[in-house]
């Protein structure tokens, strides 16, 4: 008989913004057959013999398959971009070639099944049972209802370079259709368009040449006056979160401006690596109006099934958590790292981080994880050997080891300040153990800071310095103990003394006289462990090591009234620090936010500073 098709399956997009252009419903059209042959219950090598010479008809259909199987479908890819320009090669077919014998594989387990029921219907027999198994693998599949399971299951695969939805039996070899971003897309757009040119491209890069990024961001070079060849997805990062809301200002129109910085806007929400409900509603409005605007100021030729997408990453997020949770970049950088070694083009830099960073990962879970089912204080030998000491480093982790962690208390100590902060408090797992260096004199002027930052911190007047008489007050000693960096929840902070110039910028929230509260930035000059104990503290029977204080030394930007750069979320400061004083001395549960800073001179020839805050890496 013929086979009977069932009516064709619709669905429709849910987003809150559709085009025709963009949103089409899809459509699949399933054919089953509604008789199905009868169970064989005998074993005859005839069955084996044709169930090969089926599969062996099927084989150019399984190549086919392995070729576009790995073409994942992800909005996060077409936000981010891809990770490589993957382009078909002779030596990507070389190395699919190499699939094409495990198909055989799948043959032999097959010849194997079948083998295996007559065996198991061998047994029966033997011990009297009437039940038999049928003799082929598709009748097994048809005795137990797999086939009702799928019935009405149509396969299919998605591009992961233009994200185009194939049928598995129509897919193309290769993706058809450029490969490109959003962020890609729109810098191709403005050069069609004229807005930008070499010339432009040029005087971009110099208005960037001495940008200093956080550690975990790549640096373009000389890229943008090369017209961003061969971009990664990191790249392509650092271009829309740091570079673009410095220099397209003076480029771009005012309106396709402000129609980018809601692009930048809605990345700067949902590229942290921990959010929050209302960061995600905040990205997805910015992503709504960026893509209104694309309608207005450009040809519906830009608008593109990537641009739709990204109104659904709000949903993704919803459903499975921060990006950084689920994109594949991590494991496709690793991929290619197996790739390399199985054809012998090994690549040491690829293989060695990604060593140091399941090493890293595996020692971050165990602290977390014994901390919590442990007393922290039977843990510090463990501890101890998780580093290595030097000429020039001491490990003294049991000073440090905070067994009373709150995650929840650590995140509010950066924005509430009206919360009691001293220096002295837990530190996150993932700055153990702390590596200093040995005990050296803080410099006089310094060291008179650090009294004073004592004497506002614990309300009292009456703590004395080395150069006041020692009566029963308190008595803070000029000794620390410097630190190189310290990792918190996975973001590193670091100085700029010792550390061949790469340092950090930082933003904290302070309390002006008016009452209100101001984030300013500063450089980190350098981080520092000091021991104090007050009065007050040393009946503080909760925490053993209260003594302990962890510093950075802050040098803070004189900050302006200029709020011309308002709009892209820059802010202007002076090329000068304000008068050091207690306040130079920051706990480092209060940072806030992480900055990058670009030299800047002003239309008089001023010369000033620009400071980007950036997303706070939490990783717990």
């Amino acid at each position: 008989m013929a086979p009977i098709c069932k009516p064709t399956v619709r669905k429709e997009c849910q987003c809150s913004i559709s085009h025709e252009d963009t949103c089409n419903t899809l459509s699949s059209t399933v054919s089953e057959p509604v008789n199905q042959e009868g169970d064989s219950f005998e074993f005859e090598q005839e069955d084996v013999e044709m169930n090969s010479e089926l599969r062996n008809l099927n084989d150019t259909n399984t190549i086919l398959d392995i070729r576009t199987r790995n073409q994942p479908f992800s909005e996060t890819d077409c936000v981010f971009g891809p990770e490589d320009n993957v382009q078909y090669t002779s030596d990507t077919y070389k190395e699919e070639e190499e699939y094409e014998d495990e198909s055989d594989v799948e043959i032999d387990n097959d010849e194997g099944a079948v083998i295996l029921i007559a065996i198991i219907n061998k047994i029966l027999q033997f011990l009297f049972d009437p039940f038999r198994l049928p003799m082929s693998v598709a009748g097994l599949k048809h005795s137990a209802g797999f086939e009702a399971l799928t019935s009405g299951v149509k396969k299919y695969v998605a591009c992961s370079e233009c994200h185009a939805i194939y049928d598995n039996e129509a897919a193309p070899l290769c993706c058809t259709s450029p490969n490109f971003g959003t962020a890609k897309r729109m810098l191709e757009r403005w050069v069609a368009d004229g807005l930008i040119d070499n010339k432009k491209l040029v005087a971009m890069q110099k208005a960037v040449e001495k940008v200093v990024l956080p550690p975990d961001y790549t640096s373009l070079g000389t890229k943008i006056a090369k017209g961003f060849p061969y971009m990664k997805a990191d790249e392509w990062k650092s271009w829309y979160l740091v570079y673009s809301p410095v220099v397209l200002r003076d480029v771009l129109p005012l309106p396709e401006f402000k129609n980018w910085i809601e692009f930048v806007n809605a990345c700067r929400y949902f590229t942290k690596p921990s959010v929050s409900e209302e960061d995600i509603e905040k990205g997805h409005k910015c992503v709504e109006e960026f893509c209104k605007g694309c309608e207005t100021l450009y040809d519906l030729d830009l608008l593109s099934p990537n641009m739709h997408l990204h109104l659904h990453l709000c949903q993704t997020m919803i459903d499975f958590g921060p990006v950084y949770g689920y994109w594949l970049f991590s494991f496709e950088r690793y991929n290619s790292v197996l790739k390399n070694i199985k054809t012998n083009r090994r690549n040491g830099f690829e293989s060695t981080f990604m060593r140091q960073f399941i090493k890293e990962s595996w020692k971050r879970d165990f602290v977390c994880r014994l901390l919590k089912s442990m007393h922290a204080l039977a843990c510090f030998e463990i501890f101890d050997k998780f580093t290595t000491n030097n000429n020039n480093t001491n490990t003294n982790t049991n000073t440090y080891v905070s067994h009373s962690f709150s995650i929840s208390e650590y995140l509010e100590a950066s924005q509430n300040l009206s919360m009691t902060i001293r220096g002295n408090e837990p530190l996150p797992p993932s700055a153990l153990p702390l590596k200093t260096r040995p005990l050296s004199f803080m410099p006089k002027h310094e060291y008179d800071c650090l009294v004073g930052y004592y004497q506002a911190a614990y309300k009292n007047p009456q703590i004395s310095s080395c150069k006041d008489v020692i009566d029963d007050s308190s008595f803070v000693n000029d000794w620390i103990e410097m630190v190189k960096s310290v990792d918190l929840l996975g973001q590193s902070y670091k100085g700029c003394n010792g550390t061949n110039g790469c340092k950090s910028y930082i933003q904290a929230y302070f309390t002006e006289r008016t009452g209100s509260e101001h984030a300013y930035v500063g450089e980190i000059q350098y981080l520092f462990v000091h021991s104090f104990r007050s009065t007050v503290s040393s009946l503080t029977y909760r925490n053993p090591h209260s003594s302990q204080h962890v510093f950075a030394f802050v040098k803070w930007f004189k900050s302006t009234s200029d709020k011309t750069r308002e709009l892209e979320g820059v802010e202007l400061l002076q090329n000068e620090f304000y008068k050091q004083d207690f306040q130079i001395i920051l706990p480092v549960h209060r940072i806030l936010l992480t900055v990058a800073i670009v030299d800047y001179k002003t239309t008089k020839n001023v010369n000033k500073k620009l400071a980007i805050p950036l997303p706070k890496k939490i990783y717990y």
